[in-house]
């Protein structure tokens, strides 16, 4: 778990995961990127006997880096990223366990329920429409199925499949690090692995306001959105699907543009799609912290 300023909502996701009724060795790898050490959870996990590692890192801030950190101080064959400011039942790690040890599976999406706030509108679960280069979650619906990706907040994936594709890739650590967790997916199913769907592998996600992925200046916003479909686009889209691609991007910014009432996005727009167009055409970036 990646966490930034949310100490309380990571002490009660924590309570969540000690509870697990899983019957098999696990721990809780926490990647913290606050200013300060939690010192609370700092004391926990040194009590807590190996479930709980605690990691407070000031080298990097970012979620790419956060879960690549995370992994290389693992010591079990399966990863299950969650986000800080969630709940779940006891069952969450065995609904994963159950269809990630699967041969053919590569990656669990689980479910995901906003708790408070209205659930995205979506006819379909986990699919990635090429043709505009945009994942749908659907995270919601009650559905076991294969599908395209999984939801940062909730997926899991094994280990050496995890290295095999070269990690989370840390250049789409750009503002919200929108698509991080999709990118990753769809790697590995161009390898020819799987990605299934378990709803019952489910959390409620709080959303907190304090800390996370949070973009609230639009430039900021809109620079990620763009810089990071554009690598989506690049690495992943076949040349049929590009040119509607870019017009659905382009258009979505247009809509920003004239409800902000602000034409500098436009410019924004080229600059950083031929930033992430660039990035798309390179190996993923990861980067070595086991020594940290």
């Amino acid at each position: 778990m990646p966490t930034l300023n949310r100490a309380d909502y990571l002490a009660s996701t924590v309570d969540c995961l000690i509870e697990q009724d899983f019957g098999e060795p696990y721990e809780i790898i926490i990647v913290d990127q606050s200013a300060a050490i939690d010192s609370t959870m700092y004391s926990r996990a040194k009590d807590s006997d190996t479930l709980i590692k605690y990691y407070h890192v000031t080298e990097f801030r970012g979620l790419p880096e956060a879960r690549n950190f995370g992994v290389q101080h693992t010591q079990y064959a399966y990863i299950l990223f969650l986000d800080d400011d969630i709940e779940c039942d006891c069952n969450l790690l065995k609904e994963h366990y159950k269809f990630l040890s699967q041969p053919d599976i590569a990656v669990v999406a689980g479910g995901i329920t906003e708790k408070y706030k209205n659930n995205p509108k979506s006819k379909n679960v986990g699919k990635f429409h090429f043709y505009t280069a945009t994942p749908e979650r659907g995270f919601h619906i009650n559905h076991k199925e294969y599908v395209d990706h999984g939801g940062g907040g909730n997926y899991s994936i094994k280990k050496d499949i995890f290295l095999e594709v070269g990690g989370v890739d840390e250049y789409l650590n750009y503002g919200a690090a929108l698509y991080e967790e999709t990118e990753i997916c769809l790697r590995v199913k161009e390898l020819g692995y799987k990605v299934f769907f378990n709803y019952d592998a489910h959390v409620w996600h709080l959303a907190a306001d304090t800390g996370g992925c949070r973009v609230l200046d639009i430039n900021r916003y809109i620079a990620s959105l763009v810089h990071n479909r554009a690598l989506l686009i690049s690495r992943h889209l076949k040349w049929y699907h590009r040119p509607t691609a870019y017009i659905y991007l382009l258009r979505l910014v247009a809509s920003y543009a004239f409800t902000y009432r602000n034409p500098g996005l436009f410019r924004l727009f080229a600059k950083t799609y031929k930033e992430g167009y660039k990035k798309g055409k390179l190996t993923p970036k990861y980067t070595h912290y086991a020594n940290i």
